[in-house]
């Protein structure tokens, strides 16, 4: 599994277990901001989900520049081969 921080698209899973076709089985797009917490972006308020890190546990912590930190876990079909 491929987990990817995909800026305005948000948090984006990808299993790789097939390497010749990847296939996305999940994602998670916060929603959009509607306050400034922060100096970043300068211009209009946006998406911008930066950071994504996976623990032990199957925790996802993804950061974004305006709203701070999300903690989610996956819950969808796991990869070809994967342990049950």
């Amino acid at each position: 599994m491929f987990y990817i921080a995909h800026f305005n698209a948000g948090l984006r899973i990808y299993d790789v277990s097939n390497t010749r076709l990847p296939r996305e089985v999940g994602y998670f797009i916060p929603p959009e901001p509607t306050r400034r917490y922060g100096p970043m972006p300068e211009d209009k308020l946006v998406l911008q989900t930066e950071d994504v890190v996976v623990d032990r546990r199957g925790f996802i912590y993804i950061s974004d520049k305006n709203q701070g930190l999300w903690i989610l876990r996956y819950t969808g079909p796991k990869p070809e081969g994967a342990a049950p």
